[in-house]
């Protein structure tokens, strides 16, 4: 039992109907193939698919593949400098 905020009343814990409502919503977003973290990361990565062939392989977008070199760069320099040319 819940205390009502308006009238100090107790109200009857809805448990039940929240479960019910999650597991729909979830079985709802796993029918979606458009929804998710993979589509969101692929997408954030990946050039837009053919309208026409959407089963086609897509491209890295450029500016991902500059990101990915940067980071790579920068993270080879920190090894190099901080473990591998420590002894000079």
């Amino acid at each position: 039992m819940r205390h009502s905020i308006h009238n100090n009343t107790q109200t009857p814990a809805r448990d039940e109907p929240v479960r019910e409502v999650y597991q729909a919503l979830v079985q709802y977003l796993s029918r979606r193939p458009d929804l998710g973290l993979e589509k969101m990361l692929s997408n954030l990565a990946l050039e837009r698919a053919s309208p026409f062939d959407p089963q086609a392989p897509r491209n890295f977008k450029k500016g991902f593949v500059l990101f990915l070199l940067i980071v790579l760069g920068l993270a080879s320099t920190f090894v190099y400098f901080n473990f591998l040319a420590g002894g000079q």
